[in-house]
């Protein structure tokens, strides 16, 4: 998280001797007896930080300069250094430096304008991005967050230091809106985007008009679909659907047994077919193998018989012929031995020829068979498939149609119950919207936004400094929401508090806040800076100055030097004790004299007292 401190305050021009106020990371004490210009080191401070002084708000610097020209103020950031110089009774301020994040050149103090320095403030702070903050109760009125809305959590000025109201409220404010929201962005980072806007009471009626307009709508619309819902219903004349329901459905399990029966008596006469028909294919196979046989068979008895009746009508026939080897002729006689033969192979055909019509009698019987046997299962699978075709699966569809007209009246009858409550329901919403009564005015309190999760860590921090100052009651201290202020045993801190008691309270107040901010890790300077803490505080003579609170405050801030820088501008008659320069331990004393002979005289060179002159 970015933070800053304050390293340097410088004031120059007109002639004089600068003058220069150097400033240490840890615990820094502005010392001195009155009119020695402690307090103006914090004028010109905060006017370097963009005060822009009014007729009810003078600036001591701008009214008795005392010649002198320029302020310039010396942050130190983690990546460098920046340099804010303002010309005295200028609204413009100059700023330079190392910070390479800081952009160069001429910012203005007022907030409205294009390039203010105000950008430049929450940049060291992180805060790049706009955000607005409630600035009233009413209206939803907003402004810009800025770094003034929250410099009074930081830096505390001598005239406001010992005041009644709340320290956590900017001093001086027309509102306390502003100064509460500009603190629950610093704890959350919650703005007005994040809020609730007020709207106008005429915007809201007209929003409760147009709201009545569509709920009646809504009560209309539900009421026709009751209606309807309810002739449909009354139309089915069915008292107990869920029992017509489980009724159809057993209809339907019996059904769909059915079905799968006869299905599977249908497959298995297929089979069946299947089985003869290959059957008869293979009978039918045998008997062209028959056909075939015979018509080779009575090929075969008239090539024979033709032979043997030929031979038998032929006579002996005796011829001469010549022998080939030794060329005698010799004669020779025709052979009729085979006519024997042929016959006995002939009768032999023919009784075959007789077995095998044998045969093929029995195939054509064995194929009537067959066929018979297929066309008679053809017959009973045809009326099986016509029974589920015709009967079965027509009922099985009716009856899911009916299924679905009973769960649809079901769905009917649930849709109606859910109508019949919508429409209670908008009745009375509507009842509720016209009886209502828009207030005249919204307002919205920024206290509600707080939540005890938000301030209990900084009630601890505050308990804590109190503790260790020795403050009366310090354990019951709690934040007040009324007015945002700290409460003792259960008494305001106005009410238990005198001017003193108030500057040292409101001291340690702004101190635990600013410290609790950078234990969240949130948006805060790495400075604190008060003015004159315990310059009104008197004490009982009777307590050991180790019991006063002045003695214990100073030690706890000594005791959390190293935390980070806090100024203290004080008179040196009013500490307790003047610390000393203690580079180790965190502290850093810068101590005038009002003695032109000893140490340094005051704040200004060359500006003395009339009556030191």
């Amino acid at each position: 998280m970015n933070r800053f401190y304050i390293e340097k305050l410088v004031v120059s021009g007109g002639g004089h001797k600068t003058t220069v106020i150097d400033f240490k990371p840890g615990l820094n004490f502005i010392l001195g007896p009155s009119n020695t210009g402690k307090s103006l080191i914090m004028d010109c401070i905060d006017y370097v930080f963009g005060f822009t002084p009014k007729k009810t708000q003078p600036s001591k610097i701008v009214d008795n300069n005392y010649g002198y020209e320029r302020i310039a103020l010396h942050l130190a950031t983690d990546k460098g250094t920046v340099i804010l110089e303002r010309k005295i009774g200028d609204s413009k301020i100059t700023v330079s430096g190392t910070d390479p994040s800081v952009e160069h050149g001429s910012y203005s103090v007022s907030t409205t304008a294009k390039k203010n320095i105000n950008s430049v403030y929450l940049h060291l702070l992180g805060i790049d991005e706009p955000h607005s903050i409630r600035s009233a109760e009413k209206d939803s009125k907003t402004q810009a967050l800025t770094w003034r809305s929250m410099l009074h959590l930081f830096f505390i000025r001598q005239g406001d230091v010992a005041r009644e109201s709340s320290s956590l409220l900017a001093p001086r404010s027309v509102g306390s809106t502003s100064s509460a929201a500009a603190l629950l962005f610093l704890l959350t980072g919650q703005d007005a985007n994040d809020l609730e806007a007020n709207e106008d009471p005429k915007i809201s009626e007209a929003k409760k008009k147009a709201l009545i307009a569509y709920i009646q709508e809504k009560v209309n619309d539900l009421g026709a679909r009751r209606e309807k819902l309810e002739e449909t219903l009354s139309a089915a004349n069915i008292t107990d659907p869920h029992a017509s329901i489980e009724q159809v459905r057993k209809e339907i399990a019996d059904l769909q047994a059915q079905l799968d029966s006869a299905t599977k008596e249908s497959q298995e006469i297929m089979s069946q077919i299947y089985e003869w028909n290959g059957k008869l294919s293979e009978s039918r196979t045998v008997g062209h193998n028959f056909a075939v046989l015979r018509q080779q068979y009575q090929s075969d008895i008239r090539r024979i018989g033709f032979i043997v009746e030929g031979a038998e009508n032929a006579l002996p026939i005796r011829r001469k012929v010549k022998c080939p080897i030794c060329g005698e002729e010799t004669e020779r006689v025709r052979d009729t031995t085979f006519i024997s033969a042929s016959a006995a192979e002939l009768e032999k055909i023919k009784r075959h020829l007789s077995e095998l019509s044998d045969a093929q009698r029995s195939v054509e019987r064995q194929q009537e068979v067959i066929t018979t046997t297929i066309h008679t299962l053809e017959e009973k699978k045809e009326s099986i498939d016509k029974l589920i075709s015709e009967q079965l699966q027509p009922q099985l569809s009716a009856f899911e149609e009916r299924l679905e007209g009973q769960l649809k009246l079901i769905r009917l009858s649930n849709e109606l119950e859910i109508v019949r409550q919508d429409e209670i329901q908008y009745k009375s919403d509507l009842f509720d919207r016209e009886t209502e009564e828009i207030p005249e005015s919204t307002k919205h309190s920024i206290f509600e936004d707080y939540t005890y999760d938000i301030i209990r860590g900084f009630e601890e921090k505050l308990r804590e400094i109190l503790t260790a100052s020795k403050v009366g009651g310090a354990a019951t201290v709690r934040l007040n929401m009324e007015n945002f202020d700290m409460e003792i045993d259960g008494k305001k801190k106005s009410v238990i508090s005198g001017g003193g008691h108030c500057g040292i309270l409101n001291t340690i107040t702004t101190l635990a806040i600013s410290a609790y901010l950078i234990e969240l890790e949130r948006p805060a300077p790495g400075f604190y800076a008060v003015d004159s803490s315990l310059t009104q505080l008197s004490e009982a003579e009777y307590k050991e100055q180790s019991d006063t609170i002045k003695q214990n405050f100073i030690e706890y801030l000594i005791a959390h030097a190293h935390e980070r820088q806090v100024i203290i501008v004080e008179q040196t008659k009013r500490m307790p004790f003047v610390p000393s320069e203690n580079d180790e331990a965190g502290v850093h004393v810068v101590q005038f004299t009002r003695n032109k002979g000893e140490g340094r005289y005051g704040f200004l060179n060359e500006v003395y007292n009339v009556e030191d002159q």
